[in-house]
């Protein structure tokens, strides 16, 4: 049954191959989020977001904080724009790859967050650099 609507006041967890924060006050998870990483043995990390929303948001200054604290790498791909192109998807798996990033983490809403899980894939299987996936979308 469709849930119309939640209490966005509510931070919660969902689990699956990803890990999603959800609520206000979510961004807050971040430290324990690093924690983990660390714990798992993640030395290093790309960040993928658009050009200036995880600043003004207040995002990048916790993002950075939390992984500093842990002693995590990382770089950031700010080049995220609405309807993001393979040619930016590239260049930011390109980014971590020749950072040798072990996780990538997300900051924004719907296209960082599809570059961000695009990248992860890319960075599992480097051979998909080379890939092409065309999609036809007919309108209905």
């Amino acid at each position: 049954m469709r849930k119309n609507a939640f209490n966005v006041n509510q931070v919660f967890e969902l689990r699956a191959a990803t890990v999603d924060y959800f609520g206000v006050g979510a961004i807050e998870k971040m430290h324990d989020i690093a924690a983990d990483l660390k714990q798992d043995g993640i030395e290093k990390v790309i960040i993928v977001s658009s050009k200036s929303a995880y600043k003004k948001t207040g995002a990048w200054d916790v993002v950075k904080a939390a992984l500093e604290n842990q002693g995590i790498k990382f770089v950031l791909y700010n080049k995220v724009t609405p309807n993001p192109t393979d040619t930016a998807t590239d260049e930011a798996a390109k980014m971590g790859l020749e950072f040798e990033a072990e996780a990538v983490i997300g900051i924004g809403g719907g296209s960082p967050i599809d570059v961000a899980k695009s990248i992860a894939i890319m960075l599992e299987y480097p051979r998909l650099q080379n890939f092409r996936f065309i999609q036809i979308q007919i309108p209905t």
